[in-house]
């Protein structure tokens, strides 16, 4: 049987890997997690400045010092930063745009653009369209499959983190359960004591897990053995019942017998008494008689 493991050692060892190597998505999130505790802490106060916040980033950069940041502000500021940048390479393509075509005016010669050059663009610009449509989707299923490990992970990290509750828990109850099995190992002793045994002398208190699994698995089976058996019994206990019941009707005709002979030996008994004919003996001796003929019949 493998040794319990120490759950400060565990807890140690779940701690250390964040202590040398810390995760900095952690840091990442602090400012997030700050924020949901402060707007759990005052929720009517955060909530109208996140509002107001809300409103404010669709028009300019937000303050990060004072925006309560949740995932929909942040996913507000992310919509805010593709709006900037889509207008910024809008001016950026204007410019250059201008710029070129001012420098083919002025330029000594003029550069002229002929509709082959302009086909050949084109031509350039189609594949150059295909090629960052499949990096796009590219990057869509890249980002899909991160979001789906960061879910994965984050749940692994809540169980870990309240794993780790646990352990800081652990020890405590585990001190808590060793009083109370002390406070009854006194209980027992004190009960053996007032019975007027010292210690246990049944062997059986003393056996080891294995031997004790093993005891217990062969009172199981004689268990079974007796359950079989009671059932055998059950099962045959009908006929029994009849057998009982044919019996006492046997006793009872013999009992009725029985007072019968009485009765009638009683009556023989007080005839003779009184001087008078025995019937029943005549009786009998000429049954005795008739018996002595048949048998000599059939002898001859």
């Amino acid at each position: 049987m493998a040794a319990a493991a120490d759950p400060t050692a565990l807890l140690a060892q779940l701690q250390d890997p964040q202590t040398s190597k810390p995760l900095s998505i952690l840091h990442l999130a602090e400012p997030i997690l700050e924020s949901e505790a402060s707007a759990a802490n005052h929720p009517s106060s955060d909530s109208a400045a996140a509002q107001r916040d809300l409103a404010t980033s669709t028009t300019s950069a937000p303050d990060t010092t004072s925006v309560v940041l949740t995932p929909s502000t942040l996913g507000a500021d992310l919509q805010h930063y593709r709006d900037l940048f889509s207008k910024l390479r809008f001016s950026y393509l204007e410019q250059v745009t201008k710029e070129k075509y001012l420098r083919s005016i002025v330029g000594d010669p003029p550069l002229l653009v002929t509709p082959k050059d302009n086909a050949e663009l084109e031509a350039k610009l189609v594949g150059m369209k295909a090629e960052l449509k499949a990096k796009k989707a590219e990057t869509d299923a890249l980002v899909t499959e991160l979001e789906g490990v960061a879910a994965a992970l984050a749940a692994q990290y809540e169980g870990v983190e309240s794993g780790k509750v646990a352990l800081r828990a652990l020890p405590a109850e585990v001190e808590d359960l060793k009083a109370q099995v002390a406070v009854l190992r006194e209980e027992v002793q004190r009960k053996q004591t007032e019975l007027g045994r010292e210690g246990d002398e049944d062997p059986r208190y003393a056996m080891r897990m294995d031997a004790t699994a093993q005891a217990l698995e062969e009172q199981r089976r004689a268990n079974e053995a007796i359950d079989r058996e009671i059932a055998e019994l059950e099962r045959r206990l009908p006929g029994k019942m009849r057998e009982c019941e044919r019996a006492e009707r046997e006793l009872e005709e013999m009992e009725r017998q029985r007072e019968e002979i009485t009765r009638q030996a009683r009556e023989v008994k007080r005839i003779r008494e009184e001087g008078g004919r025995d019937l029943v003996g005549e009786r009998g001796r000429w049954y005795t008689a008739q018996e002595a003929v048949l048998k000599g019949l059939l002898r001859t």
